[in-house]
């Protein structure tokens, strides 16, 4: 079709897009010009409104298309339609007045307690210098919620026995306190006294590497991901995934949402309320285990 191939020509010399992102295009529009076909209504793309373009999106999630995928689609007719416009095609674009259908959310992995508390448990971290650091680090992830950056700058000075809390530079250099249990500092002073032997007089952080030198990013990713692969068969096993299991299990346990989100360091709380969702769920199965009419 002559206007397809022109605004393929469009977005490749002008907009830029990349090949892939042109078959793309070229596909979407492809099926949705084989919808007016078959709809036998005596419209076509240059005539059709915005129910027909509805019915489109019907058809689309009624055949198992995902709504992120629909959204795609007529992201690809909205810019279709903006250049018939453009070039005095069509008068108004009707895909305006087309509410699109909403995505799910992706809710954020986590550990369940029971499996945190195997990994606790069980031997697996030695009472060596690297055992006891590396219980330290899964353990810092799992009872603060700290992102990776946080922990791997986490100075000495930072640790604050007295008031039980330790201070974190966050993101935008944003200074918070975060409350630690006597458990977790009873885990630290142990790892102290390994650190103390470890040559690193010049090193002002907590988390150190056997030799002495600042912890990076690899090694703590290691780290975590073979310590949850211990508990987990999930494809998820990172730091992220601990900062998520914190927060969840906190808001399971009846914490207040603005807590969570000044512990977390989100700078609004729709960051943080993305965790309801995984506590609504709970809440729903404990719900549909224990009401007599459930």
């Amino acid at each position: 079709m002559e206007h397809k191939g022109l605004f393929l020509q469009y977005l490749k010399n002008q907009k830029r897009y990349s090949p892939h992102t042109l078959r793309a295009y070229s596909d979407d529009l492809g099926q949705f010009f084989l919808f007016i076909n078959h709809q036998a209504t005596g419209s076509d793309f240059l005539t059709a409104g915005h129910k027909l373009i509805r019915q489109w999106i019907a058809h689309l999630i009624d055949n198992g298309v995902s709504a992120r995928s629909a959204r795609r689609k007529i992201s690809a007719l909205q810019s279709f339609y903006k250049y018939l416009l453009k070039e005095g095609l069509v008068k108004t674009n009707p895909v305006k007045s087309v509410i699109l259908p909403k995505t799910e959310k992706k809710l954020p992995a986590f550990v369940n307690a029971e499996k945190m508390d195997l990994l606790f448990d069980h031997e697996y971290f030695g009472n060596d210098f690297s055992g006891l650091r590396n219980r330290l680090i899964i353990d810092m992830f799992y009872q603060t919620g700290i992102r990776l950056s946080e922990l791997i700058n986490l100075e000495i000075t930072n640790i604050d026995f007295y008031n039980h809390q330790i201070k974190v530079l966050g993101k935008r250099n944003k200074e918070r306190i975060i409350p630690i249990t006597t458990n977790l500092e009873h885990l630290i002073n142990m790892y102290a006294v390994e650190r103390s032997k470890i040559d690193a007089t010049d090193n002002l952080y907590l988390f150190i590497t056997e030799r002495g030198g600042k912890l990076y990013p690899k090694l703590v990713y290691r780290v975590v991901t073979s310590s949850l692969a211990m508990i987990t068969t999930s494809d998820k096993k990172n730091p992220h995934v601990l900062r998520h299991t914190f927060a969840t299990q906190m808001l399971n346990a009846g914490a207040d949402l603005n807590a969570i989100k000044e512990i977390l360091g989100h700078s609004n709380l729709s960051a943080t309320e993305v965790y309801t969702h995984n506590t609504f769920k709970k809440l729903k199965s404990i719900y549909k285990q224990a009401h007599p009419r459930a």
